[in-house]
């Protein structure tokens, strides 16, 4: 009996004595929590709007660009302005006569066939209407009508167009009605429009130039503005 149970301390000093299993190499690395480095975001920076007449991503003449100095660019030695009146009817029910002028001119390239219209306002005539000069027009907008050629296969069509061309360069537009993409910055106004499948629009409009125009308009036409000229007039009155 004694000897029994002397085994039976033995026995229990040995398993508490014995040390824990060390785990084996593989187990630890398969705990080790594996960390994946987050993935670069590459962001491509927007195309900004056109500031002008661009052509081959070259700015040929920004806003503001007077009608004398776009001839002397323009390609087709053939192309002549053309001029007409514009009328405006303000609040205060006066009618107001905008002089602009446009230069139209064929373009075409391995891909397109374009008609590029430069269009020009003369701002200074609302001052005065002494202020005609060809200098005094300033470019304010660039209308195109583009017509896809036959580019075997693949064919190009107007949809590729707009959305490698605009939507992947531009991103997403300000303002969609159903036609026209429009973008808008401080400075300009971009809109483009499918026609068909081998045809788009596009037009470019300088804000820079329509605030000119306002600013001219307040500046005349404004209660302060005919008070102020009606004391310009005063000054070679004399009773």
């Amino acid at each position: 009996m004694l000897k029994h149970y002397t085994l039976l301390i033995f026995c229990f000093f040995w398993v508490t004595c014995t040390p824990p299993q060390t785990p084996e190499v593989i187990d630890v690395i398969n705990e080790i929590p594996v960390v994946t480095p987050p993935e670069k975001t590459v962001i491509i920076p927007l195309k900004t709007l056109p500031k002008g007449w661009v052509m081959n991503r070259e700015t040929l003449a920004g806003w503001k660009a007077s009608l004398p100095e776009v001839l002397g660019i323009v390609f087709d030695t053939a192309a002549s302005p053309e001029y007409w009146d514009d009328p405006i009817t303000l609040p205060s029910g006066i009618e107001l006569p905008l002089k602009r002028a446009k230069i139209t001119y064929h373009h075409r390239t391995r891909l397109t066939n374009e008609v590029v219209e430069l269009h020009f306002v003369n701002v200074d005539n609302i001052y005065s209407v002494t202020n005609y000069e060809l200098s005094h027009f300033e470019m304010n907008a660039v209308v195109k009508s583009v017509e896809i050629l036959d580019t075997g296969f693949p064919q190009l069509t107007a949809d590729d167009v707009l959305k490698h061309k605009v939507l992947m360069e531009y991103g997403t537009p300000k303002d969609f009605d159903g036609a026209w993409h429009r973008y808008e910055d401080k400075d300009s106004e971009f809109a483009v429009r499918v026609i068909d499948d081998r045809h788009l629009a596009v037009q470019v409009h300088s804000r820079l130039i329509e605030r000119k125009i306002k600013h001219a308009i307040q500046d005349v036409y404004s209660e302060e503005g005919i008070e102020l000229k009606k004391q310009q007039l005063m000054d070679g009155f004399e009773l």
